[in-house]
C-alpha cells in the first residue's frame, strides 16, 4: 500500500465518500451495465438480455447455450450542489471565501466486462469486472468549509469468476468469488480556521490521505423457471471487509505523525426479482433489493500511539436500505427491443448524520433503453436515466470551533449508458 501524510478527520470522511448523492443509497453503485439500466434494473436476476446478468444473478447464466460477452460503460452526470448557511458562512464571506459549491459531485465513466461460456448441458462458468461502489466530490481549495469540503475519492473494481449448475428444468444454482480493490484519496484544507494567525491562508493542505487495500467475498444465486416466459430469482452477495493504513496526526497523538488504520465494511446486499412475458411483443419485470448498511456504524481510526488507542471516531448509524423497482420491456420487432422503468432508493442514512460528504437523500429513478440487433450474434444497447433527489439541510461537526457548519444541499443526476453484446 501507498500512503501519504494524513492529519485527521481524514481516515473517517475518506470511506465516507461522496458518491450517494448522484446513485444509489450511501456510496453504492447499481451503474453495472447499459441494459439494465433502461429498465431501472429492474428484475436484473432474471431477465438475463445477456451476459451482463452474471453480474447480478450467476445461476441465470445458465440460460445460455453459447459463449456469450458484454461491454461497455455508463456515464453519470450528478448536479449536486451545496449552500453554506449559518454564522461560519457569514464569517466565510466576510473573510472573501466562497460559501457555496456548484456540481460538487464529479462526472464519471463507469465501465464493465461479463463473459459467459457454456461447459456441456449443466455447467456453465462465466466472468465480471464491474463496481459496486465508488465516485467522488471536489471542492474549490479555499472554501469556507476547508476542513470539512476538499477532495474526496473512493474507487473500487469488483473481479467475480462464477460458476452455474442446472439441477433441472425448472431450477439453477450459481456461486461465485469476488476480489475487491478499492483506492482512496482525501485532501482537506484550512477554509476559515486561516483566521488562526499560524495557518498561512484558507488554501493551505490541513490533511491528506491515499491508500489502497483488496477484499474478498462471495455470492450466489438461484433461478427458478415455470416456463421460458416466467422466471423468478434470488440472489445474495456477501459484505467485504477493507482496511485502509495510513497516517495520523492530530490532538490524540500530541500533533505527531504516527500510523493508524480504519477498517470499512463494503455491505451485503440481497435481491428478489422476477419476469414474466405477457405476450410475445410485451414484458413486465420487477425487483425489490436489500443492504445492509446497519454494519457502518461508526468510522474508527485506531493506532497504539494515540491516546487510549483511538485517533478519531465519528457516528454514522447508517440504517439497513432498500430499492424497489419496476419496468417493462417491448420487443418491437427482430431488430429493435424498448424498455422503460422506474425505481425508488430509500436512503440508509439518518437525518442527524448527513454529512457534507454524503447528503444522501431517497431518490427516485426514470428510465428509457433501447436494444439494435446488428445481427444474431451482435447487438448493441443505449439507455438515458434521469435520478430526482429533494434538498436536505446538512450539519456537519467541526474538528477545531466551537459550533457545526451548516448547509443546505441537493440536486440531481444524468446518466447514459452504451453497450455491446455478442454471442458466439
Amino acid at each position: 500500500m501507498s500512503h501519504k501524510t494524513l492529519k485527521l478527520s481524514v481516515l473517517a470522511a475518506a470511506i465516507a465518500v461522496a458518491a450517494g448523492q448522484a446513485h444509489s443509497a450511501a456510496f453504492q453503485l447499481a451503474e453495472q451495465n447499459t441494459t439494465g439500466l433502461g429498465r431501472a434494473y429492474s428484475g436484473e436476476g432474471a431477465v438475463a438480455d445477456n451476459a451482463a446478468v452474471l453480474g447480478r444473478n450467476p445461476a441465470a447464466m445458465t440460460l445460455f447455450e453459447r459463449p456469450a460477452l458484454s461491454t461497455g460503460a455508463v456515464y453519470i452526470n450528478p448536479e449536486v450542489d451545496v449552500e453554506g448557511k449559518g454564522a461560519f458562512a457569514q464569517q466565510g464571506k466576510a473573510m472573501g471565501l466562497p460559501t457555496d459549491a456548484k456540481d460538487i459531485a464529479d462526472d464519471a465513466v463507469v465501465p464493465f466486462f461479463y463473459y459467459v461460456h457454456p461447459i456441456n448441458e449443466q455447467w456453465v462458468a462465466g466472468f465480471g469486472a464491474f463496481t459496486n461502489y465508488g465516485l467522488s466530490t471536489s471542492y474549490a481549495n479555499d472554501h469556507f468549509a476547508g476542513e470539512v469540503a476538499g477532495k474526496t475519492s473512493l474507487k473500487t473494481l469488483n473481479l467475480n469468476p462464477s460458476i452455474a449448475f442446472r439441477v433441472n428444468n425448472h431450477l439453477s444454482l450459481g456461486a461465485g468469488f469476488n476480489a475487491v480493490y478499492a483506492d482512496a484519496e482525501l485532501i482537506r484544507h484550512a477554509g476559515i480556521l486561516s483566521a488562526n494567525p499560524a495557518i498561512p491562508s484558507a488554501t493551505t493542505e490541513v490533511s491528506r490521505l491515499t491508500g489502497d487495500d483488496w477484499g474478498y467475498g462471495w455470492n450466489i444465486g438461484l433461478l427458478l423457471e415455470a416456463d421460458e416466459n416466467n422466471r423468478w430469482a434470488l440472489t445474495y452477495r456477501s459484505k467485504v471487509d477493507l482496511t485502509f493504513d495510513g497516517q495520523y496526526s492530530g490532538s490524540n497523538s500530541g500533533f505527531q505523525t504516527v500510523p493508524g488504520k480504519l477498517d470499512l465494511t463494503l455491505p451485503s446486499i440481497a435481491e428478489l426479482s422476477g419476469f414474466n412475458k405477457l405476450s410475445p411483443n410485451w414484458a413486465v419485470h420487477y425487483g425489490l433489493m436489500w443492504t445492509e448498511w446497519r454494519h457502518f456504524d461508526e468510522l474508527k481510526a485506531t493506532s497504539n500511539q494515540c491516546t487510549g488507542g483511538v485517533c478519531l471516531e465519528k457516528p454514522e448509524q447508517f440504517k439497513n436500505s432498500w430499492r424497489i423497482s419496476a419496468g417493462a420491456t417491448h420487443y418491437l420487432n427482430d431488430q429493435w427491443t424498448l424498455r422503460g422503468g422506474i425505481a425508488y432508493d430509500k436512503s440508509p442514512v439518518p437525518e442527524e448524520f448527513r454529512s457534507i460528504s454524503i447528503p444522501d437523500v431517497d431518490r427516485t429513478w426514470y428510465t428509457l433503453g433501447a436494444t439494435y440487433a446488428y445481427s444474431q450474434n451482435l447487438s448493441f444497447d443505449a439507455a438515458f436515466a434521469f435520478l430526482h433527489g429533494k434538498k436536505v439541510d446538512v450539519r456537519e461537526e467541526s474538528h477545531a470551533l466551537p459550533a457545526p457548519y451548516e448547509f443546505r444541499s441537493g440536486g440531481d443526476a444524468y446518466l447514459l449508458g452504451l453497450q455491446m453484446n455478442y454471442r458466439f
